[in-house]
């Protein structure tokens, strides 16, 4: 399955659109209600099935197609189920239009698509949007989604799949260390600092939200607007990085070797400098880039003590975040915290894969907080 996006041009038209938006945010308030209403009375939800023969019958269409109306179900089910099995904090909760996104037409018709030319049959309107590669396969799904800024894309999903791309190295292997000071530590020493997006325009982020915060009248939507628009600006470049780093790296090395981060405690610590590195939704772009590319992505788990071993085997436990370099008393080597931790990923994953399995070892370093480690406690590397 392949995903492409395009962006519609603005026309007048686009407020039929808005009000596809209001009939989908209505549907997903009106099913939400009479999910809680039947949940008061009789102490469950309504089925999926029941649901959508409910809105088939009793509710009737000025804008929706009858399949884009039942996506809206089954997110409205997808989000319930999401709540029951502890993956998500709160149950779905009413929502107005304008914080309503998206809609989908999946294959059953409501639209038709002709070059670079978007029709909806209930509005008999057609829409152009900037066709900038065509698309492959035929079409699954259209989703059509609008931005905070204002502007809508069209997101087309088809059965092709994605075609190779060849590598400029087979056989490469490079552990990569994540970090503050420093976005990337390689394990052949390099290291790679962050651009840092946010940090560098916070000024102007600032200052954009002051005047929203103090516009009043008319100019409250055209300061929310500027806004939604730099904060577009900066997730762009932020995006465009992570793409570009993500196919570099994947074109140079056949297997990487990363380690998988407690991000959800590192942001209550770090916060804002967290959110400006996004090192979550660049593992998510790396491992989507590497499909392509054929290339092997190992997590090591997060327990593992990659930054305090040794080759030797020693383990120094009395190593804190401030100590970036640091000499084993055993065969003196002088460590750099970064490198030595990304060397240590790179052996750990090495023996990972080729064993099969994890090892307990890093499972018990879970254990740690139950036991007290000796100062000089000997762990073997592979």
């Amino acid at each position: 399955m392949l995903s492409y996006e395009y962006k519609l041009y603005r026309t007048k038209r686009t407020k039929h659109l808005d009000n596809m938006l209001k009939e989908a945010c209505f549907v997903w308030n009106h099913a939400l209600a009479l999910q809680k209403r039947y949940y008061n009375l009789y102490g469950k939800f309504i089925p999926e099935g029941r649901l959508k023969k409910h809105f088939a019958k009793r509710i009737k269409r000025t804008y929706m197609h009858s399949q884009s109306v039942q996506e809206v179900l089954e997110r409205l089910v997808t989000a319930y189920e999401r709540f029951f099995k502890h993956k998500a904090k709160r149950p779905p909760k009413f929502k107005k239009h304008k914080d309503f996104t998206s809609f989908v037409f999946k294959q059953g018709g409501g639209y038709r698509l002709c070059g670079n030319v978007f029709h909806l049959n209930s509005v008999k309107k057609d829409y152009r949007f900037s066709y900038s590669r065509p698309y492959e396969g035929s079409v699954k799904t259209v989703r059509l989604k609008r931005s905070p800024k204002g502007d809508w894309y069209l997101f087309v999903v088809t059965d092709a799949t994605s075609k190779p791309i060849a590598k400029t190295h087979n056989g490469a292997s490079i552990g990569i260390d994540f970090g503050l000071k420093t976005y990337m530590t390689f394990s052949n020493g390099d290291k790679l600092t962050h651009p840092q997006f946010l940090k560098r325009d916070l000024q102007t982020l600032q200052k954009l939200s002051r005047r929203y915060s103090k516009a009043h009248g008319s100019r409250k939507e055209y300061a929310r607007r500027s806004l939604a628009s730099f904060h577009e600006h900066l997730a762009r470049k932020r995006k465009d990085f992570q793409w570009k780093l993500a196919h570099e790296l994947c074109s140079k090395y056949d297997t990487i070797f990363i380690e998988d981060l407690n991000l959800r405690g590192m942001t209550r610590l770090w916060g804002r400098k967290m959110s400006d590195l996004a090192h979550g939704q660049f593992i998510n772009v790396l491992k989507h880039v590497a499909v392509k590319y054929g290339c092997v992505i190992h997590c090591i788990n997060r327990f593992y003590p990659s930054s305090k071993l040794c080759e030797c085997g020693y383990r120094n436990d009395q190593l804190s975040l401030h100590d970036r370099v640091w000499i084993c008393p055993e065969c003196g080597q002088i460590h750099d915290r970064d490198v030595n931790a990304a060397q240590n990923i790179l052996r750990r994953g090495i023996y990972e894969l080729t064993s099969g399995s994890k090892t307990n070892e890093a499972v018990a370093e879970g254990c740690s907080a139950q036991t007290t480690l000796s100062k000089r406690s000997r762990i073997p590397l592979l």
